[in-house]
């Protein structure tokens, strides 16, 4: 209470009271209704001040258990990932190199840039995409080779789960201000990383000894930060992991439930002790001496003494169908896919429905591509690549950059027609560039310029004429006008060039 409402108190106190319970009722309609407490608000939780680390330090070891197991026995986790790696990484993201000998060393070392000799450039992406999805946050390791190594840019890349990175350590380690692993400086940025040798849940091969430092530079950390300070990422399904827990358990149910209504057929009780003793088994046992501990669909069991005949037939009810589609709506939501990706369910998709639901999904890709693929993970690849190809003699040292750009995997359209009409009349008004429309369809757009002018250049040698080429069709069929055609015929002889 205020000084002047306990002052008021002494001389009026129902008056100091009303003045009170007015105040208090104001300050609630002023307040937000999210910040209420009382029963509706009883189930929010009450850590939510923690700082982002402070959040995932002690979930982020059950998150990643909870999340792997999704993954593991469940279509649904496993969709979840396969869609948003196929969108996002497909094939391989492409590196094109302004100049051609930067590009030709380039195209030779990703053949051969996987540690362990299994993967492309392309394959080690997916993995470590993947690999975030699921476990939160993936690492790529920056390893320095021997010139002999068989590579002609002596650096090979080590992907790795970001169970690797050292959650354990916090606190200061040989000096080093660390938080969940990462080592930081004054203003958080990232100085190293404490990994373990192999993988904690290695047991036959994990070590006793302690992580080791390894340098910034020769770590690419991929995670998805949320929010500002954080420094570790947390599995995709994070937010869906119990929904989805309770779908994959009501489907289980409910396959089980199907089966018991399946189950018609009859229980046989017999008092008759002949009957009972002349049996080779006894009334709890089936035909292999097992006892009888479920049912099956036609299933007739004989009980023994003073038998009697009794049919069973189980029955069920109940909407299952709407409660299963909100709920996969939900986490297909959640996991950054739509319905239709997530089930294959099209039954009631159309053209705009369909375009309404990728436009968005594409843009959360990009997303991922721009803000974090291609900072986290890319570019420390590409920069790591000229700097050895440089050590190498591969390259000169220069002061200007050797500069490249990325080709993303094609967005493959709903309506191809329409969606082709639609990009032509983008680049025809400047909207697109052309190089932005090859790049959309995954394509170097040097690439296809060059291999379209050697096209044309042979076809043109050979004397052939195609309704694709624009250079004598229109869109219609018809003849195109040439150079040629301006020229009128003529048989007098070429003009003498004046003598000066």
């Amino acid at each position: 209470m205020s000084k002047f409402l306990k002052a008021l108190a002494w001389v009026a106190p129902r008056a100091a009271v009303a003045r009170a319970h007015a105040f208090a009722a104001l300050d609630t309609a002023r307040a937000y209704d999210g910040a209420m407490v009382g029963r509706r608000g009883a189930s929010f939780k009450s850590a939510a001040s923690d700082s982002a680390n402070g959040a995932i330090g002690p979930a982020l070891a059950k998150l990643r258990e909870r999340s792997s197991d999704l993954v593991r026995n469940t279509w649904i986790g496993a969709r979840c990932l396969d869609v948003l790696t196929a969108h996002a990484i497909g094939t391989g993201i492409t590196v094109v190199w302004k100049e051609s000998r930067v590009q030709d060393l380039w195209d030779e070392w990703i053949k051969v840039c996987d540690i362990e000799g299994e993967r492309d450039l392309g394959g080690a992406q997916m993995v470590a995409f993947r690999s975030m999805l699921e476990r939160g946050d993936a690492g790529v390791r920056l390893v320095p080779r021997k010139l002999d190594a068989g590579r002609a840019v002596p650096l090979a890349l080590s992907v790795m789960e970001g169970d690797h990175i050292a959650t354990e350590r916090n606190g200061t380690f040989d000096g080093k201000k660390s938080r969940l692993g990462v080592c930081l400086g004054e203003w958080n940025e990232r100085e190293g990383y404490w990994l373990h040798k192999e993988h904690p849940g290695e047991f036959l091969l994990n070590s006793t000894g302690l992580p080791n430092f390894v340098p910034r530079a020769d770590f690419c950390h991929l995670y998805r930060p949320m929010r500002a300070g954080q420094i570790r990422g947390v599995p995709l399904l994070a937010p869906v992991i119990m929904g989805t827990r309770d779908y994959a358990d009501l489907m289980d149910a409910m396959v089980v439930k199907s089966r018991m209504e399946a189950c018609y057929g009859v229980i046989i009780n017999s008092s008759d002790p002949v009957k009972n003793l002349a049996g080779a088994k006894t009334r709890d046992d089936d035909a292999a001496n097992r006892k009888i501990e479920s049912m099956a669909p036609g299933m007739i069991y004989r009980a023994g003494i003073g038998e009697t005949v009794t049919a069973f037939n189980p029955s069920g009810s109940g909407q299952f169908e709407p409660v299963a589609l909100s709920a996969l709506m939900g986490i297909a939501s959640g996991g950054m896919i739509t319905y239709d990706q997530l089930t294959g369910d099209l039954r009631q998709a159309n053209y705009s429905s369909l375009r309404a639901g990728k436009i968005e999904f594409h843009r959360l890709v990009e997303q991922i591509q721009w803000n974090v693929i291609v900072p986290f993970l890319m570019n420390r690849i590409t920069a790591r690549f000229i700097e050895m190809a440089i050590l190498a003699g591969k390259l000169k040292d220069r002061k200007a950059p050797y500069k490249h750009s990325y080709v993303m995997p094609a967005k493959e359209p709903i309506d191809p027609l329409k969606d082709l009409k639609a990009d032509i009349l983008a680049v025809r008004s400047g909207r697109m560039s052309p190089q932005e429309f090859i790049g959309a369809w995954g394509r170097d757009w040097r690439k296809v310029v060059e291999e379209t002018r050697e096209f044309w250049k042979d076809a043109d040698a050979k004397g052939l004429v195609l309704d694709i080429d624009p250079r004598r069709v229109d869109q219609t069929g018809a003849s195109q006008k040439t150079p040629e055609d301006d020229t009128p015929p003529t048989d007098d002889p070429p003009a003498n060039p004046k003598k000066e």
